[in-house]
C-alpha cells in the first residue's frame, strides 16, 4: 500500500490536510461561525459542501480556518498583489 505524502509545507496558508492543531475554530463561506471542532471533522463539513478547509489565523489559540475555494482565494492574493505593486511609488536617492 502507497502512502500519499502530503504537500511540503511552503510558509504560507496551511491548507486541508497540512493543517496540524489538535483543534480549530471553523468560519463557513458566509462568515459565520461553525465552531471548535477537529481539523478532521471541519474537513468533512468542507469536503460536503464542496469547498477547502484554509487556516488563515495560524497565532490564534485554537487557530483559525475558513471554509472556502482555495483557488479563488489564491487568484483573489495575487490580483490584490499585483495592483498594490502597481500604486508602488519608487523613490531614489
Amino acid at each position: 500500500m502507497l502512502i500519499a505524502k502530503p504537500p511540503a509545507f511552503d510558509g504560507k496558508v496551511r491548507v486541508n490536510e497540512m493543517i496540524r492543531a489538535p483543534q480549530v475554530r471553523v468560519i463557513d463561506e458566509d462568515g459565520e461561525q461553525v465552531g471548535i471542532m477537529t481539523p478532521r471533522d471541519a474537513m468533512q463539513v468542507a469536503s460536503e459542501r464542496g469547498l477547502d478547509l484554509v487556516e488563515v489565523a495560524d497565532k490564534a489559540v485554537p487557530p483559525v480556518c475558513r471554509i472556502m475555494d482555495y483557488g479563488k482565494y489564491k487568484y483573489q492574493q495575487s490580483k490584490r498583489a499585483k495592483i498594490s505593486k502597481k500604486h508602488q511609488h519608487i523613490i531614489t536617492v
